[in-house]
């Protein structure tokens, strides 16, 4: 890509196999794939947005590596700080549909451990291709299942502050996983919280962290956040900044395929309106857009993503008409609007 990078995630991506037709993996024979992960799915959504964006990680030297980085240039993500390890697989993980009271759910099976993308630390950060997109970037994001992958992992978003400067917007997705704490102490993900400026969270997984969900208790635990964005499931999210502004946006309708990967896109269309310059309801606006995308397709990225003057129509819509519009499949309501 030809400019600077205004945007870089740091964190792990991985090959997903999926049963075709959606069968049980005891009676699965084939299988279809694609690639996910936190940073990745955040990466990708915003290249291709527009937003210059650029990923760091570490790949394999293997077939689902070079997958991972065909993935990366379709979108339209720089990778030129990705390492590529001859010695440590590419991480991979497999969907399997469940049936449940309230219908079929997705089960995620990991695997995971000793990836190329576990090794990633400060060094790599420090590696002058990295260093160099670092030194340009406007924001940084990462999620709370870097620091969980490994010591190194911790060590890397540890230091995540001083590897990028004082100027840059440090950015984090809380997404606590509980099983990959398990047995462990969460000061690795606390250490990473306490340097950001905007804050992902879920009511749920902040209740389960902070112990609490409260935006003026948060500003005064954490000195250098600016922003907190606390999503409520299916009703609305909300931004908070530390100089007491507010936006409240409830959710869009949707009907759901399968809730893989919203989150991701969530923050990655909040991180695009904060991109573009727009305000904070426009961001969350673009935010639920994103992820009501996702929620539509089996994929854990969207299936698609607004055009420029789809954005603009999204942002600027009168209240009581975006409460009433629906997102599914074969309907999405911002296309052939206008502003």
């Amino acid at each position: 890509m030809t400019a600077a990078a205004r945007l870089v995630t740091i964190g792990e991506a991985m090959v997903v196999l999926y049963p075709e037709h959606h069968l049980p993996l005891s009676e699965a024979r084939a299988f279809g794939s694609d690639v996910g992960g936190a940073e990745f799915n955040v990466a990708t959504s915003l290249a291709r947005i527009g937003v210059p964006t650029a990923w760091v990680s570490r790949l394999g030297a293997d077939g689902f590596g070079d997958r991972v980085i065909a993935s990366a240039g379709e979108a339209g993500v720089d990778t030129s700080a990705v390492e590529r390890d001859a010695t440590r697989p590419t991480g991979l993980y497999v969907k399997e549909p469940v049936a449940g009271p309230t219908g079929v759910r997705t089960r995620m099976h990991y695997y995971r451990s000793r990836s190329a993308a576990s090794v990633l630390g400060v060094a790599h950060l420090r590696s002058a291709a990295t260093a160099a997109l670092l030194g340009d970037a406007a924001i940084v994001h990462t999620s709370g299942i870097t620091p969980a992958l490994s010591a190194s992992t911790a060590e890397l978003t540890g230091a995540l502050r001083s590897l990028v400067g004082p100027q840059t917007v440090v950015s984090v997705d809380l997404n606590l996983r509980p099983a990959l704490w398990t047995g462990r102490d969460r000061s690795a993900l606390s250490a990473l919280v306490a340097q950001a400026d905007l804050l992902f969270a879920g009511h749920e997984e902040a209740e389960a962290h902070f112990g609490h969900t409260d935006p003026t208790r948060l500003f005064a635990e954490l000195p250098h956040l600016e922003t907190v964005v606390l999503k409520d499931e299916e009703q609305r999210a909300a931004a908070y900044r530390r100089d007491g502004r507010e936006a409240h946006v409830p959710c869009l309708t949707v009907e759901v395929v399968e809730p893989v990967g919203a989150g991701d896109a969530f923050a990655a269309g909040f991180l695009a309106g904060r991109a573009e310059g727009r305000d904070d309801t426009a961001a969350l606006r673009l935010g639920h857009a994103l992820a009501s995308l996702t929620l539509i397709g089996h994929g854990d990225r969207p299936l698609t993503v607004p055009s420029g003057p789809e954005r603009d129509t999204i942002a600027r819509v009168e209240a009581d008409t975006w409460e009433r519009w629906r997102v599914h499949p074969g309907e999405i309501p911002w296309r052939g609007a206008t502003s």
